[in-house]
């Protein structure tokens, strides 16, 4: 009878490391192992299984396609090896342990962070992993249990998906402070069409809630000059020229007071979105969870 397949956890957490970073080096500082050791545990891991799972060219770790099936079963080793541990904590009946959650690019920025901050006052024995992607990324790790909970800027409706708002949230135009733009407070929704025009990828929430009421108003096609993977990226193409584009006003706070970027409203168009909480109904929460989650309910009026 052949035997089975030998390999650690350990071995899968560096594994996933480095399909999520595309980097040895990056998974190595990521997992506080020397290079030369993941490699070996990679080389291990390949020897194991029989299968090469990375390609390596020119410097750049990208998925064989075996190494794409795998890592789907090794995300949920791992979330299984998480929620192991997270139920022998909460019969324990303390408020400890490891907690991982995620936020799409608006609420993971500027929302996550400060009621991280105000939870582990409270709770100092939580360890608290916060994971960053576009809206239907951060879906799919709850969905996935790679993650227990997410705040994302999109609807969403998805079999076994819970969601609910938090929180609402203004998105406005933006310019660099020469633009034609820079001096109003609003502009008609007709001049953003003749304009070049900076937009996010697919998936991104922003991108979704601003077609959404560009549609209904009316307003388009656009003038695309330039498509960016992150709101960073997108302030960063407006302050260099590139274009106008929409953004959430929570990502500018620090550009309108140093006169970085000019905002405007868009005249007769609603652009507020709901902040929306996501959660797995599948899944048993643990308690670190459900701590978390009293605990942003009661910070909600204040997001």
């Amino acid at each position: 009878m052949k035997s089975r397949p030998d390999f650690s956890l350990r071995q899968i957490e560096v594994f996933c490391q480095v399909a999520r970073l595309g980097s040895f080096s990056k998974a190595a500082n990521a997992v506080y192992l020397s290079q030369p050791t993941v490699s070996e545990h990679m080389a291990a891991l390949e020897r194991t299984l029989g299968a090469r799972l990375f390609d390596r060219v020119r410097g750049a770790v990208t998925l064989t396609p075996p190494g794409k099936v795998f890592l789907e079963h090794a995300e949920r080793l791992l979330a299984l090896q998480r929620a192991a541990v997270r139920a022998l904590e909460d019969l324990k009946g303390a408020v400890r342990g490891e907690l991982e959650i995620g936020g799409s690019t608006i609420p993971g920025t500027y929302i996550l962070p400060g009621v991280v901050r105000t939870f582990r006052t409270r709770h100092p024995d939580v360890r608290v992993v916060i994971r960053t992607g576009d809206s239907s990324e951060i879906v799919d790790m709850v969905e996935s249990g790679r993650i227990e909970l997410g705040i994302v800027g999109s609807k969403v409706k998805r079999r076994g998906i819970e969601a609910r708002e938090i929180a609402r949230d203004e998105l406005v135009a933006i310019c660099a402070p020469g633009h034609p733009w820079a001096r109003r407070k609003q502009i008609e929704a007709g001049d953003i069409a003749g304009e070049p025009f900076v937009i996010r990828e697919q998936g991104s929430g922003t991108r979704e809630a601003m077609e959404r009421e560009f549609a209904q108003a009316g307003i388009g096609p656009l003038n695309i000059a330039v498509e960016v993977g992150s709101t960073e990226a997108g302030k960063e193409a407006v302050k260099a020229g590139l274009g106008v584009t929409i953004v959430s006003r929570r990502a500018i706070v620090t550009e309108l007071a140093a006169g970085a970027i000019a905002a405007a409203r868009v005249k007769g168009v609603d652009m507020s979105r709901a902040l929306v909480l996501v959660t797995s109904t599948e899944r048993t929460q643990s308690g670190v969870a459900k701590a978390f989650l009293a605990h942003l309910d009661a910070e909600s009026a204040s997001l």
